[in-house]
């Protein structure tokens, strides 16, 4: 990383951008975050191979609280990296000529995912017009689609937060990144042409019933904060957040004037164009990428791209398009690529 021309911090420095941080197997401690920004590789050492990298390797990423876990394995003579994402993702990286890990290839792979930005953070604005608080004819929509989804078998369960993190670390997640657990998937539909209705962050997509809470509208976006602006009824007691995919699709819905809903799922379709880098989740990077490959299609308002080791990003004229288009096409396994 210095010889990339990457200052190093102090080891106690609260502003470094890239935490590379070296676990104990038999004790993983979470990683205290102190801003958003920070992302963290937690790399653990193990003396055996597991069976099941993916499933040895999870538990330590959920944790630390990482944003990414390199578990380090003895593999016939040598050692071999293997990458563990919080999409469940698992692939190795290409190792050197003398068996150890390739630190080019573990420095290529990082640095754009550490220097990408998020924009997870919201604005709650109180001041949802009272005839909105139990939704419209777009919301009903959201609801169907959500079970329809569902009985696609393309909502797999959110990834239980509460078996492996104690409850002050879920505090801490929670406060941190506004979060109430790992779900995965979520829809949206235009309210008007310069705003959305999407699913809510950590809901069950199945069950969008409360307008405020499982969905929410969003309407800006802050570039100055970096927080998008979601408009909730007055009388919303502990209202929901934006998915955290909410800058992906305001960017597409800015971008492209034709496109009137967006579906994500963690599935693949064969034949998709896809992002050349796997950049997390919420960064303003990973948006821009999938806008481009959007406006790339040759019909932008039904594309399908790729979210490289991630999923699939779908748009529409409406809902029903999308659900009808891709029935029987989404594979559940994503391929993982280094």
């Amino acid at each position: 990383m210095v010889s990339h021309g990457h200052p190093e911090a102090n080891a106690d420095s609260r502003a470094a951008r890239l935490h590379l941080y070296a676990v104990d197997p038999d004790r993983p401690r979470a990683f205290r975050h102190h801003r958003q920004a920070t992302f963290v590789v937690a790399i653990v050492e193990l003396d055996h191979e597991p069976l099941d990298v993916l499933k040895a390797g999870y538990p330590y990423l959920v944790r630390t609280l990482a944003n990414l876990c390199v578990l380090v394995v003895p593999r016939q003579g040598g050692r071999v990296a293997h990458v563990i994402t919080l999409e469940q993702g698992c692939y190795a990286l290409p190792a050197a000529g003398d068996g150890r890990p390739d630190a080019e290839a573990l420095y290529d792979h990082v640095a754009p995912l550490a220097l990408s930005r998020l924009v997870i953070d919201n604005e709650l604005l109180p001041d949802l017009p009272r005839e909105l608080w139990d939704g419209d004819d777009i919301t009903k929509q959201l609801r169907d689609a959500g079970r329809q989804l569902d009985a696609l078998g393309l909502l797999p369960e959110p990834f239980p937060l509460a078996d492996l993190l104690t409850a002050r670390d879920r505090r801490h997640v929670e406060l941190l990144f506004g979060i109430g657990g790992l779900s995965y998937g979520n829809l949206s539909a235009r309210h008007d042409r310069s705003s959305f209705w999407m699913s809510a962050s950590g809901v069950n997509k199945a069950s969008l019933a409360r307008v405020g809470k499982d969905v929410v509208l969003v309407t800006g976006l802050d570039r100055r904060r970096a927080a998008l602006q979601v408009m909730v009824p007055s009388a919303s007691e502990r209202p929901g957040r934006a998915s955290v995919d909410a800058i992906e699709h305001w960017v597409i819905y800015e971008r492209h004037a034709g496109v009137g809903a967006i579906v994500h799922v963690h599935g693949w379709m064969d034949g998709v164009v896809a992002t050349p880098v796997n950049y997390p989740c919420g960064t303003i990077e990973l948006a821009s990428a999938v806008a481009a490959l959007v406006g790339d299609a040759p019909d932008l308002t039904r594309a399908a791209v790729g979210l490289k080791n991630h999923g699939l990003t779908i748009t529409g004229p409406n809902l029903e398009e999308i659900l009808g288009r891709i029935e029987g096409r989404v594979q559940d396994h994503v391929p993982m690529a280094a």
